[in-house]
């Protein structure tokens, strides 16, 4: 007991800002927006796949290696726990898991800089931050993969301070449960790899014995996850298809190489994208392409052979897509996916709700492009400097956020759990320019 409130008064900052965004969390979940009243489309299919999952644990099912299996697990042992459709239960659940990722961005803020305000304005924004609050009302991935992000970029920088063996399991642990949720977690682990081999300066107690403790989380779970790959798109052990831990990575490869809005199969299924179809609604109101263009190389629904869990069908039409349109325009491409992170369309869910949900989500794009993108940019670039290495360990972050939309597509959604590092990032830029402002004296003006 002594211990607990000698930890509470160390970190009473921590605490208020994580309660506050629960209570905050807690009002969205429970009055304004409960996730059940909203179970369409992707949340409708995880709350399905939930269920199966605890009636028929064992029967191989193709087409749920889909998607990443994180959140149909999560919501499949809320119902074995708290009842098939407790309202309450998931909102609740959705609303801490929204609160953490908070408190730890709070606490990576507390730890990476000395000056008190940095950590306050992230709390505190980020405990009104829509997007964070909106999709924590939501039975999707965002939620929970924002906390296994948040979760690893503490403990990345605690383990780079420390050196404790601890840190070193639970950074593990958290790119494990993140990569069930959001296989790009794993870019982020690659990119961590590579900070530690060319940043080395910057992990004072790191000793080898910490790979191998980063790594074993890791490891078990995307064997796992392969196994159970396997396992779904085979009727036995054999003819299953080898993989990590879902199928949709071919599917989101046609819609980067072809700028497809939408993606069929011969074995059924239909997948589009609302960025792309975002990006296509733009220009049809102003009367032809813009700047960005959609630019589909073939057509605007793309089609392949096979099933939609099979990947080969996908992949050969997307090596089409290259060899017809070229190099230069796989790079505008590109570009064009990056943009799509910041601009031309709204996070989904909200972007097709009623002006309750989509203004306010409007008025938050505009507030995070005009406010924290600007400063955002500039410290991750100024991270790159020789004294930089500890802030480039969060900004490692969205640069894999970044790469993996190159090479598939960028949406506005994909971008929303990696805000609060951009958000800490831009607080800790502005202050520290704020502060050399200060010191300056009046002559130098």
């Amino acid at each position: 007991m002594l211990r607990l409130r000698a930890w509470l008064a160390r970190h009473a900052g921590l605490v208020a800002v994580t309660l506050l965004a629960l209570a905050v969390r807690l009002i969205w979940n429970l009055g304004v927006h409960p996730p059940l009243d909203y179970r369409r489309s992707d949340m409708g299919m995880y709350l399905g796949r939930a269920t199966d999952v605890l009636d028929k644990p064992w029967a191989p099912r193709g087409d749920y290696t889909v998607f990443p299996y994180g959140t149909h697990l999560l919501l499949a042992a809320l119902k074995g726990l708290f009842g098939r459709d407790n309202a309450v239960a998931l909102g609740v659940a959705f609303a801490l898991l929204g609160a953490l990722a908070v408190g730890f961005t709070f606490a990576t803020a507390e730890r990476l800089s000395p000056r008190p305000s940095v950590r306050w304005i992230t709390g505190l924004v980020l405990v009104v931050y829509y997007p964070w609050i909106s999709f924590s009302g939501y039975l999707l991935s965002e939620a929970p993969f924002a906390l296994a992000l948040a979760a690893a970029a503490f403990f990345s920088l605690r383990l780079a301070d420390r050196g404790r063996p601890r840190d070193a399991w639970l950074l593990g642990a958290s790119i494990a449960v993140g990569a069930v949720f959001r296989p790009q977690m794993l870019l982020s682990a690659a990119f961590l790899g590579l900070h530690l081999v060319l940043r080395r300066r910057s992990w004072r107690s790191f000793t080898r014995g910490q790979f191998a403790r980063i790594a074993a989380p890791i490891v078990l779970v995307l064997a796992a996850s392969s196994v159970r790959l396997y396992w779904h798109t085979s009727t036995s052990w054999r003819g299953g298809q080898l993989g990590l831990v879902s199928t949709n990575g071919a599917v989101n490869y046609v819609f980067g190489r072809c700028h497809a809005t939408a993606v069929t199969s011969d074995g059924g299924g239909y997948f589009s994208s609302p960025s792309l179809l975002a990006l296509d609604s733009v220009d049809r109101n102003r009367g032809g392409p813009g700047f960005f263009p959609l630019d589909p190389v073939f057509e605007k629904t793309a089609h392949f052979s096979g099933k939609m869990w099979e990947p080969a069908g996908a992949y050969a039409l997307a090596h089409r897509c290259v060899e017809k349109s070229g190099y230069l325009v796989q790079a505008r491409f590109a570009l064009t996916h990056v943009i799509l992170l910041w601009a031309y369309n709204l996070p989904w869910p909200d972007q097709g709700q009623d002006a309750r949900f989509r203004v306010p989500m409007a008025v938050s794009a505009v507030v995070h492009g005009v406010v924290i993108l600007p400063p955002g940019v500039a410290a991750i670039l100024l991270s790159f400097r020789r004294r930089g290495g500890r802030r480039l360990l969060l900004a490692l972050h969205p640069l894999a956020l970044i790469v993996t939309a190159m090479i598939y597509f960028g949406d506005a959604r994909f971008r929303v759990p990696y805000d609060g590092l951009l958000i800490l990032l831009a607080a800790d830029l502005l202050v520290a320019a704020s502060v050399w402002l200060r010191r300056r004296p009046l002559s130098s003006w």
